[in-house]
């Protein structure tokens, strides 16, 4: 599996149009802490590029703040009660994209069975966003 497709490259580098480019908006540079006004290159769902782009699709979000995924930086998925499934579509709505998970709960009550299973539900867990 690669994890950088060519075109999406390709569309970081302007090579290619974006599929859509979310244009007028200000995005959050977690880096510099400051607002760029710049637009947001997208490619098969994915962010490629912030910059100036061309794209099939153009939407304007003026007035619209951008900024990247939260990442949950230590929880427990199962203290949620909730399917791996269930949490993702939870934290989603509400901007979380990436969580570092502590098992051990699941661990001391299955062992490594329920190490498997959760990383098995993770790794088949496929979001869709339209």
């Amino acid at each position: 599996m690669t994890l950088i497709d060519a075109h999406w490259m390709a569309v970081a580098r302007g090579d290619e149009p974006a599929d859509l480019v979310l244009a007028g908006g200000k995005v959050l540079s977690v880096f510099t802490k400051e607002w760029l006004e710049v637009d947001v290159a997208i490619k098969d769902g994915h962010v490629v590029g912030l910059g100036s782009y061309s794209g099939k699709k153009r939407q304007d979000v003026s007035g619209a703040y951008l900024v990247p995924g939260f990442i949950d930086a230590h929880m427990h998925i199962e203290s949620s009660k909730l399917m791996v499934d269930e949490f993702a579509r939870a934290v989603l709505a509400h901007g979380t994209t990436a969580v570092v998970a502590d098992p051990h709960e699941i661990a001391n009550v299955l062992g490594t069975d329920g190490i498997h299973w959760l990383l098995t539900a993770a790794r088949t867990f496929r979001w869709t966003c339209t």
